[in-house]
């Protein structure tokens, strides 16, 4: 009888361990505490001469982070202007607002943000941005060519950097699923969200499409699973969610806004520490703005065996100290 009372309390601590954690589905807010607001202030408006109307900008003191604070890292980089048919910016408003760095072909294209942080069971990140969700958007400036939403990439340090854009990207979620094609543009491969972490290496990560789009410093910013040669492994699946932005009656500078929201299970990847640094970067198809961070860890992550061995020694250890006590009371 004690036997098998000791056989069904380590398949229960076995079962807690492995089993996968809870992860919050709205991280940007449950998480890290961000709400984002629109800044109605007549004074930081923009006349938008391709919709021919005024528009306003995200308050830039709502992106700040009011929960986990301590540990999140997270970087605003916000374009707020005004843009016509040609991509070219236009300012008939006295009071003159540029801050960040003008994505080619305006609003649609901006990356306004992007969060990151981590606990002892998942990194969490979350990316604020006005680009369409998967497939991306059909471009009615090019003839309704289609550029696609891009994937997650993450950089752990293990691939060598790509000569001669230097990136490395170790791992990433396939967001937006593509039909890779060997020359010219891909195609989208479907309209869901993906949600499925791949290792990768250099040789997996392509331009997306356009393929002649403008480059942001360089990033490739897709890979396809399906593509024969791509050499990168299936490691399991992360929550993912690609969202509009609720403001309520209000858009920044006339587009919607979207937030990308991915929870990646550390019991996927290696071993990380205090410190170990990781790379974090998400560029549309088209390359026209990127978010890119450089993030370190903020807590260890042990080893799943050391887990199962500790666990399994304090189940050992209180059931010998009952049969101790049992003794003592005979």
């Amino acid at each position: 009888m004690v036997r098998g009372t000791v056989g069904i309390i380590l398949a229960l601590t076995m079962a807690v361990l492995l089993s996968p954690p809870n992860a919050s589905a709205d991280l940007l807010y449950d998480h890290f505490g961000v709400t984002l607001e629109i800044d109605s202030n007549i004074d930081n408006r923009r006349w938008d001469t391709y919709q021919d109307a005024w528009s306003y900008r995200i308050d830039p003191d709502s992106y700040t982070p009011t929960q986990n604070a301590g540990t999140i890292d997270y970087e605003v980089d916000d374009w707020f202007g005004a843009w016509d048919a040609n991509g070219s910016v236009g300012n008939s408003n006295s009071f003159d607002i540029n801050e960040g760095t003008e994505p080619a072909g305006g609003e649609p294209y901006d990356v306004e943000a992007i969060y990151f942080d981590d606990d002892a069971d998942n990194l969490y990140i979350a990316i604020v941005t006005s680009f369409d969700p998967s497939p991306g958007i059909y471009e009615s400036r090019m003839d309704d060519v289609l550029i696609v939403t891009g994937d997650l990439a993450l950089d752990f340090g293990f691939n060598d950097p790509h000569s001669p854009d230097n990136f490395s990207y170790d791992y990433g979620v396939n967001l937006n699923y593509e039909n890779r094609q060997t020359s010219g543009n891909a195609t989208s491969g479907g309209t869901t969200i993906g949600n499925e972490l791949y290792r990768t290496a250099n040789s997996d990560w392509y331009l997306g499409t356009p393929n002649g789009a403008v480059p942001s410093n360089g990033e490739l910013t897709n890979f396809d699973p399906d593509w024969a040669s791509f050499s990168g492994s299936y490691l399991g699946e992360t929550t993912t969610t690609y969202y509009t932005y609720d403001f309520g009656s209000s858009e920044e500078t006339l587009y919607d806004t979207y937030i990308i929201e991915v929870t990646i299970p550390r019991s996927l990847l290696p071993a990380l520490y205090v410190g170990d640094q990781i790379g974090v970067t998400w560029v549309e198809g088209c390359r026209n703005d990127a978010a890119n961070m450089v993030v370190d860890a903020d807590i260890d992550q042990p080893e799943p065996a050391t887990l199962v061995l500790t666990s399994l020694g304090l189940c050992a250890l209180g059931w010998l100290k009952r049969r101790r006590a049992g003794a003592e009371d005979i």
